[in-house]
């Protein structure tokens, strides 16, 4: 065909450093940024880092593969169609002769419900003051960036992930409290005012993950991952609404600045579901209520 020449033309007005034999290399101020190989019916063509391989068919028909995704030209009697698809791990390992390098997930967004568990009043007289409305406490991770690798030389079915996020939580307590730090204490403060409509303690995490995720079944979409999640407190404050009048108080409430918990996740492709619970303390021990906090939720748009 002449789509694989043509292609080739329009290279060659970018400016030609240097050929030899069925190869073809573009140089932009000493380096090289594209190299082109022609060999029998395929054609080869690297631009930096990525890799598009051109295979021209026995027929009117040209196959392009750019990462995981092909598209397929061809020429009929009702003109040109054009179909694009999603390469498996073995259709990858058609065109390239090796797997693909192992490809973890860690949601770029999650959402859920955050609550405590193993809570204790014992040092105080008021019980229950912070306690949540699991309907309205939430949890948000917006996770920035991630990192994969895998443990298997001749599969890709077991990895380590790991990366960093943003976790958000906002715990609305169901009773007509807030919280002040009191001479290094936390203390419960009631809410007299019956035009109460919401009184809520907010955390914001730097956070970083280390999970093992295993596929299961192979090629099914499936996948598990179990590890820990460290944070480091980036903020919190109290929010109460009485009236119309918010007043926040910006404070470090005797919070872990530190936190370490376990996390498990359940997916399929891009969807997720998750859960976490974090042994450490939520506030410094003796300085609050021993409690830890926990978390479920979902996770969308996975990397």
């Amino acid at each position: 065909m002449k789509t694989t020449h043509f292609f080739i033309a329009i290279l060659l007005t970018l400016g030609i450093q240097s050929f030899a034999q069925d190869t073809v290399r573009v140089n932009v101020l000493g380096k090289n940024m594209v190299t082109v190989v022609e060999s029998g019916n395929k054609t080869d063509v690297k631009i930096g880092d990525s890799n598009v391989k051109i295979h021209e068919g026995l027929s009117d028909s040209v196959k392009i593969r750019v990462g995981r995704k092909t598209m397929v030209v061809s020429d009929g009697k009702h003109g040109t169609k054009v179909a694009i698809d999603q390469l498996d791990d073995q259709g990858y390992k058609k065109w390239t002769g090796h797997l693909p390098k192992f490809k973890g997930h860690w949601a770029i967004f999650e959402m859920g419900v955050n609550s405590f568990t193993n809570v204790n009043y014992s040092n105080y007289a008021t019980k229950n003051f912070m306690d949540v409305d699991h309907n309205k406490s939430m949890e948000v991770n917006i996770n920035i960036f991630k990192i994969s690798f895998g443990l298997q030389k001749k599969e890709n079915n077991i990895g380590l992930v790991t990366g960093m996020g943003l976790n958000f939580n906002d715990y609305r307590f169901s009773n007509p409290y807030t919280i002040k730090n009191d001479n290094g204490n936390i203390v419960p403060v009631p809410i007299t005012d019956q035009h109460l409509t919401k009184t809520k303690l907010s955390t914001g995490y730097l956070t970083v993950p280390l999970l093992l995720e295993f596929r299961l079944p192979r090629e099914s979409g499936l996948w598990v991952s179990v590890g820990a999640i460290g944070g480091i407190k980036m903020g919190s404050h109290t929010k109460t609404i009485i009236n119309d009048t918010t007043v926040k108080d910006h404070n470090d409430f005797n919070i872990s600045p530190f936190r370490l918990g376990g996390t498990a996740r359940i997916g399929y492709k891009g969807i997720n579901l998750f859960g976490t619970y974090y042994f450490t303390q939520f506030f410094r021990d003796n300085r609050g209520p021993a409690m830890n906090p926990i978390a479920i939720g979902i996770g969308i748009l996975n990397w």
